[in-house]
């Protein structure tokens, strides 16, 4: 009996060690989580400089790290840009939307990029092209760009300037 007894602690140690490797015990381990990343538009130099007639009006967009999420599932951003123009001054070109519901008529050019298909978990930075046409008219154009989501839209605007 005695050496029954001496076997107890070990018996009792070795059952604690199998339980908790195989996962019947509290796991230390950390939760998992995925890197998530955020979309916006666009690079300073894509904006902050003069554009010619037949030019391509490139928009690189910035990819920025955002919250980790314990989700595994993968949101599907599209990205549009759209030109439209010409106006003669940039007052002219902020001073509303164009009729019926703003003072001016439409726009003549509408220009739009291809649409652009990426989701939340890529790095890699997406480039969207319009390439102006040789007969644009000299004058300043509203760039819109716009980041959908399933559940959310955002957009912005800057102002791009056309000389001959």
């Amino acid at each position: 009996m005695p050496a029954v007894i001496r076997r107890l602690p070990l018996t009792v140690w070795l059952l604690g060690a199998a339980a908790l490797a195989s996962g019947c015990g509290t796991s230390s381990l950390p939760a998992v989580t995925y890197a998530q990343y955020t979309v916006t538009c666009c690079q300073s130099g894509d904006i902050n400089r003069l554009y010619h007639p037949g030019d391509a009006l490139v928009v690189h967009w910035i990819v920025s790290p955002s919250t980790r999420t314990a989700s595994d599932v993968v949101t599907t951003l599209t990205l549009s840009v759209t030109l439209e123009g010409a106006y003669a001054s940039v007052p002219a070109l902020k001073s509303g939307p164009p009729a019926p519901l703003g003072n001016g008529a439409p726009p003549a050019y509408t220009l739009r990029a291809v649409t652009v298909t990426t989701t939340d978990r890529s790095i890699t930075a997406p480039t969207s092209v319009i390439q102006l046409p040789a007969d644009l008219p000299t004058g300043y154009y509203d760039l819109v760009t716009t980041v959908t989501a399933p559940d959310s839209i955002t957009s912005g605007g800057s102002v791009i300037q056309v000389t001959g």
